[in-house]
């Protein structure tokens, strides 16, 4: 039913309040009627708002255009890319994540002119020339336009024109040139932060790279057959006090320590250009603990400092202070949220932050040097970088099982290609120590270095039976597919898992004679024939999915038995409710009843009880 609104200062309302009627009024709304005064004053406001966005955008543009300072776009644009350069380089990471360097060289840009001005000239003798021109053109002009009339004010105005002139057009000339050299300025400072992080991504791979050559030479010194992941090193050096590659070990070690000072001594020049601020929130970001006791090169005071262990450790150390020094060039006070192009002295800080950024690079770049010309001579430059293994890449999985026999062989083959390469060092080195010692090589050396020759043979022989096997495995990879359902297959399967059982017989027979002998330490264990484990999942059992149609059936069915099960349980209460009260009425009525007939009443009613519980169970 509607409600009826009565309104105050009504005919009707003063009638019910004369009655004296409980009625509740309510205020009548106020008519709102624009006059053309006010519809006038809207548009008047409306005009003026106009005006003045008008006004505004004209004076922005005409700022814009009078100011020497580049665009906000541009100078946010150069900021975004050189900090985009840091960040996804991987070198702000906690540990060295070489796997996901990508060591393309950077293009080469000429930076020889950057920031200078015409003619090579700096900003201040470019100011000091161009304010001397801009004098010498107002005279020329005034010269030239003067007449032979004696009017002081008609030369005064020709003069004061002149200037104007020669002035408009030198800040127009000048605006361009600081523009031209402020873009100089961010070009070279991208290309230099790019070749600094070029060669701290190769300075790793080098590193890394000898670190695990050594550990390689290490292991098939005493032995060992190499696999991936390597195995550890740590507990063979410690039982065993003869060292391998001592050279590059100390080379190495020398290196870090000196990239480890280099980098102390940048955080220490860098400091007056960067924001404190900033730094603070890099530190929090990339997780670095300003503490002093990172400041010290504390590695040189244990017992083994060329151990693999130690030395790993100072790679790790040398990474921290990379990380300090590249934070410091994320918080530059030349880089805020605002338009810095506009200070004074903004060419002069970009200026000395890519001496810095120069000088980073170049010492990077020296010891990046010193470890390939090391490596060169310790005759490991030929051996592959960590990045380019096929065993130290990681691949996708191979769902077929062709492909995986052909992956298999190939990965056994590097595995085998890198232990003659470094049993090639161990001949190389061994020779050069037995002669240089003695001037000839005894008898029992002799016999030592033939070992080691034949086992070369050795591993000859197995790869090339690997290949073989990899020939083959490439042949079946090239073949189509056959069902596996049909009955040949299901025949060829039984007999293929009778060949590999024969297959694994023969290789346990056969692995004694795959074993390499250890030539330095006869009671170190024997290596074992290689082997390959492999889980693979059970195929996954595809689920029949229904279409649009089958699914509303089924719910359309379903909904039906309940309803049905529901409308059950409702009959069977309605009827038990209904027999209850007419025997609680028969039992009021009869009052006079006999004892036996109001106990079989009661035992009725409870058995009445019981079977509603039930049939709320059964429908529920």
């Amino acid at each position: 039913m509607a409600e009826n609104v009565i309104y105050e200062d009504t005919p009707f309302a003063q009638y019910l309040a004369e009655i004296g009627s409980e009625e509740e009024v309510v205020r009548q709304p106020e008519p709102n009627f624009e006059s053309e005064h006010t519809t006038e004053e809207k548009h008047k406001a409306t005009f003026r708002g106009k005006l003045l966005s008008t006004l505004y955008e004209t004076i922005g543009y005409l700022k814009e255009q009078l100011s020497t300072a580049l665009p906000l776009q541009e100078e946010n644009q150069f900021e975004e890319r050189f900090k985009y350069i840091l960040c996804t380089s991987h070198l702000l990471n906690e540990a060295p994540s070489i796997h996901f360097y990508d060591s393309r060289r950077p293009s080469l840009t000429d930076i020889t002119e950057a920031g200078q001005y015409f003619g090579g000239l700096t900003r201040r003798n470019f100011e000091i020339l161009l304010s001397s021109l801009v004098t010498v053109i107002s005279v020329f002009l005034a010269w030239v336009l003067q007449t032979d009339s004696k009017d002081v004010t008609g030369r005064f105005v020709r003069l004061s024109i002149a200037f104007i002139i020669s002035a408009v057009g030198s800040f127009w000339l000048y605006r361009h040139l600081r523009r031209k050299a402020m873009k100089t300025l961010h070009d070279s400072a991208l290309h230099l932060v790019q070749v600094l992080v070029y060669n701290c991504q190769t300075f790793d791979l080098k590193v890394n790279k000898a670190l695990i050559m050594i550990q390689e030479i290490e292991l098939v010194s005493r032995g060992y057959r190499l696999s991936m992941p390597l195995s550890p090193i740590t507990r063979i050096e410690q039982s065993s006090k003869t060292r391998r590659c001592i050279a590059l070990r100390d080379t190495i070690h020398a290196v870090l320590r000196e990239a480890f000072m280099g980098y102390r001594r940048a955080i220490m020049t860098i400091q007056p250009e960067i924001s404190q601020a900033s730094l603070n929130i890099m530190y929090n970001m990339y997780n670095i603990p300003s503490s002093v006791k990172e400041d010290d090169w504390n590695m040189d005071d244990v017992e083994d400092p060329t151990s693999l262990e130690n030395l790993r450790l100072c790679f790790q150390k040398m990474h921290s202070k990379r990380r300090e020094c590249l934070c410091h060039l994320l918080a530059l006070d030349v880089m805020t949220s605002g338009r810095d192009s506009n200070r004074r002295d903004y060419e002069q800080h970009w200026t000395i932050v890519n001496e810095h950024i120069n000088e980073l690079g170049s010492i990077t770049g020296h010891y990046l040097d010193t470890v390939i010309a090391s490596s060169t001579n310790e005759s490991l430059d030929a051996l592959p970088p960590p990045n380019q293994d096929i065993l130290s890449r990681l691949t996708p999985f191979a769902p077929d099982k062709r492909l995986r026999a052909y992956l298999h062989k190939l990965a056994s083959m590097e595995q085998y290609v890198r232990g003659i390469q470094a049993k090639l060092y161990l001949c190389n080195e061994d020779a050069r120590k037995y002669y240089e010692a003695e001037g000839f090589v005894d008898p029992k050396e002799s016999e030592l270095l033939m070992n080691q020759y034949n086992s070369i043979a050795q591993d000859f022989s197995y790869m090339v039976q690997e290949w073989e096997e990899g020939k083959q495995a490439l042949i079946k990879l090239s073949q189509e597919p056959e069902d596996p359902d049909t009955p040949v297959n299901r025949r060829s399967l039984e007999v293929d898992m009778s060949s590999q059982d024969q297959e694994s017989t023969e290789n346990d027979e056969n692995s004694s004679e795959r074993t390499l002998i250890d030539w330095t330490q006869l009671d170190e264990p024997l290596d074992v024939p290689e082997q390959y484990f492999e889980a693979i999942a059970e195929p996954e059992v595809a689920k029949q999915k229904l279409t649009r149609e089958e699914r509303i059936v089924i719910q359309r069915a379903k909904k039906a038995e309940e309803a049905k099960i529901k409308a059950a349980r409702a009959d069977s209460e309605r009827m038990v409710r209904e027999l209850k009260d007419v025997l609680l009425i028969t039992k009021c009525s009869h009052g006079h009843l006999d004892p036996f007939t109001i106990v079989m009443l009661d035992a009725f009613l409870q058995k009445l009880n019981v079977l509603r519980n039930l049939c709320n169970a059964g429908g529920g």
